[in-house]
């Protein structure tokens, strides 16, 4: 056996547990952000409101329906703001709801008031059964009126996303989890090998792409960074300089002042002018300042004979 056969690099074990969700497709779209608040629509309709007292049925239940999506859309487009802006720190589902009907609260009042404005020019009975309430307005008593009406949607909202995760396995607000190595046994340890890691969106702290994605490339963009994978692609808030610490153990490194490559996803290389231009994909290349050019294709010729 030659020296190269016995300098042969072995990954190490890597630990996955059993995902805690899963992607969500396109009958997910349809039944959680419709479904649900279709059904809902139903339910209040059938029970009545004091809104709707005095109207007919199928008016109130398309009223219901107005209410319910605008509700439910709202409340859920805050949710999603507050799971991207704050992905870096990765916050539980929970307060991502919570802080989500927060932020949603001041424009859903805006949008029902506008809702209860128009229903009340079409039905004498809907604008006396508003009488008896504090007309909608823009000032604080209207504004503490409608959250304290509120209340109730936050039981509402949580039902209908855990309760989503636990019949279909998809948690729209939680996060992927990262891959973790395992330590070394004392086998491993006695072993003559080398652990190589793989270059995977996980050890990325803050992206939300699948943990397991292979990355391709990387490229800063001022405080961000944008990452190409074999699973999406992506622009997180990231120093771009501390790319090489989280990805010091993978076959890559860094070819230009705002480019990172894995140098096992490199196609071919091609010449442009005196400068070197990696070739990942037919949507992707990625230029080599003349400063690495040598040693990116030290890099490659090695990996050509390995």
């Amino acid at each position: 056996m030659n020296s190269a056969s016995t300098e042969q690099t072995v990954a190490a074990p890597i630990n996955r547990p059993a995902p805690a969700s899963r992607a969500p497709v396109w009958q997910d779209y349809l039944l959680y952000f419709l479904g649900i608040p279709a059904g809902l629509a139903v339910v209040f309709s059938l029970v009545g409101t004091r809104l709707t007292y005095g109207m007919p049925y199928l008016d109130a239940l398309i009223y219901m329906l107005l209410h319910m999506f605008t509700a439910w859309w709202t409340v859920n487009l805050g949710a999603f703001i507050i799971k991207y802006s704050f992905r870096s720190w990765r916050p539980p589902t929970i307060s991502v709801c919570i802080l989500g009907l927060m932020i949603a609260l001041l424009p859903a009042a805006f949008l029902f008031q506008l809702l209860g404005d128009f229903y009340a020019t079409l039905y004498a009975v809907f604008e006396t059964n508003r009488t008896d309430q504090i007309q909608p307005s823009w000032t604080l008593e209207y504004l503490a009126h409608f959250i304290r009406y509120s209340i109730p949607v936050l039981p509402t909202f949580l039902i209908g996303v855990y309760g989503y995760r636990y019949a279909t396995g998809v948690d729209w607000f939680g996060y992927p989890r990262t891959e973790t190595v395992n330590p070394q046994s004392d086998d491993d340890l006695t072993a003559d090998t080398t652990t190589v890691t793989q270059a995977n969106v996980g050890l990325i702290e803050g992206s939300t792409l699948p943990a397991n994605a292979r990355i391709l490339a990387i490229k800063a963009e001022q405080h961000y960074i944008q990452i190409w994978s074999d699973q999406g692609a992506e622009l997180i808030r990231y120093r771009f300089k501390d790319i090489g610490n989280a990805l010091a153990e993978c076959n890559g490194s860094q070819v230009h002042r705002s480019w990172w490559v894995n140098f096992d996803k490199v196609e071919s290389c091609r010449n442009v002018g005196r400068k070197l231009e990696l070739i990942i994909n037919d949507k992707l290349a990625v230029p080599v300042s003349l400063a690495y050019k040598n040693a990116v294709l030290s890099k490659l010729d090695a990996r050509k004979k390995s």
